[in-house]
């Protein structure tokens, strides 16, 4: 019997595994594969979602002799919910959306301003989805963004892809993923913050840049921070990895240029005299990449000393402004200081705070900054 079992097991399973099998409904040139989805708010509370889609007829095909433009395609459909308009999708287009291989969500201006925690659900519910997608705002629609076309052979979710990773390099630029966004939203101290970009240039030839970052005050954008202030809120984030600022170096007559070459933040949370406060140090390690003045390579010790200082008053500058737009003039939080106050003090907030934004204007912060300078160019005068 046991010798049967043996026989019979491998036969049942191959049988199980084989039988019925259709393969076709699964390969790629089959699939709508969605590179960016773009979802807009209606007028009467529908949804329009714009896919941005690979032409897997083309791109399975080299020698179909399609234009290098057809590699991507974009399709606008509507619907009660977004749900509905990617199904509909399926109906115009006869191919089942891939979800899977999407690098971006952006939401329309409008659909920002008014709420986009209703529109998450779906992106977290659908296994399709990954956790990492990037999400944006368009300074515009959603539709005008994802549809965009750049040129031959160029995908704009590539492009936007692109912008949006240059963090890495640009203290003036800023990516969230999804599921750093659904974190903070469902946070009662920090706000949510995304990337805005806008889309310029002529219909067949268009350009996407970052043009700012919107603050949220729950699930709607609210306010926008400019240039150096997102280099602030990276680093009272901790969040900065490089970037370039101007110092003027009044003493040597000269305009410096400085790229971060390292940079770290601590943020020390607080109770003095019963009131809430931070102590906030940045340390700054800075390379000179420029120096505009009528003697640009005489570098002494005495320039390197006030270079320094000027980096260091510059950049605390920059930092007690933004934390006073945000927390004092905007009454928001978008560096998750309340997520670590009441890390380090869970019983004074529970005891005293039933609002965190409420107790924000009089939250008292002092921001020290240390610059040291390690590399002025290639020469014997590097430290």
């Amino acid at each position: 019997m046991r010798r049967v079992r043996k026989i019979l097991l491998p036969i049942f399973l191959i049988c199980i595994l084989f039988s019925g099998c259709d393969f076709s409904s699964g390969e790629l040139k089959n699939r709508l594969i969605v590179q960016a989805v773009g979802i807009d708010r209606k007028a009467d509370g529908g949804v329009r979602v714009t896919l941005q889609t690979l032409n897997t007829q083309m791109t399975g095909n080299p020698n179909s002799g399609a234009n290098p433009g057809d590699i991507v395609n974009s399709l606008s459909v509507e619907g009660a919910t977004i749900a509905e308009a990617i199904s509909d999708a399926a109906k115009i287009v006869g191919k089942m959306p891939l979800l899977s291989q999407n690098r971006l969500l952006v939401f329309g201006r409008s659909t920002a301003e008014q709420g986009i925690h209703g529109y998450l659900d779906y992106f977290v519910r659908n296994v399709q989805n990954r956790a990492t997608v990037l999400v944006a705002i368009s300074d515009t629609t959603a539709e005008e963004l994802v549809s965009a076309k750049m040129g031959e052979s160029v995908l704009a979710a590539d492009s936007m892809e692109d912008i949006l990773q240059a963090e890495r390099f640009d203290s003036n630029v800023l990516s969230r993923e999804l599921y750093n966004l659904i974190n903070t939203l469902d946070s009662n101290t920090a706000d949510s913050v995304l990337p805005i970009l806008r889309v310029s240039g002529e219909q067949e030839e268009s350009k996407i840049q970052m043009l700012c970052v919107g603050v949220f005050e729950k699930d709607c954008l609210r306010y926008e921070l400019q240039d150096e202030e997102i280099t602030a809120l990276l680093l009272l984030s901790n969040e900065a990895r490089s970037g370039v600022f101007t110092v003027q170096n009044t003493a040597f007559a000269s305009e410096t240029v400085l790229r971060i070459k390292k940079c770290h933040t601590r943020i020390k949370p607080a109770v003095e005299n019963g009131k809430i406060s931070f102590h906030i140090q940045v340390n700054l390690r800075l390379d000179v990449i420029e120096n505009k003045t009528d003697t640009p390579f005489s570098v002494n010790e005495a320039y390197i000393i006030e270079t320094q200082n000027q980096a260091e008053i510059y950049m605390t500058e920059r930092l007690n402004q933004t934390l006073f737009k945000c927390l004092c003039a905007q009454q928001s939080d978008p560096f998750c200081f309340g997520m670590r106050f009441l890390r380090l003090h869970p019983r004074f907030y529970k005891a005293n705070i039933t609002d965190w934004k409420a107790v924000l204007p009089s939250v008292q912060y002092q921001v020290e900054t240390k610059a040291e300078i390690n590399r002025v160019g290639n020469g014997m005068e590097n430290l």
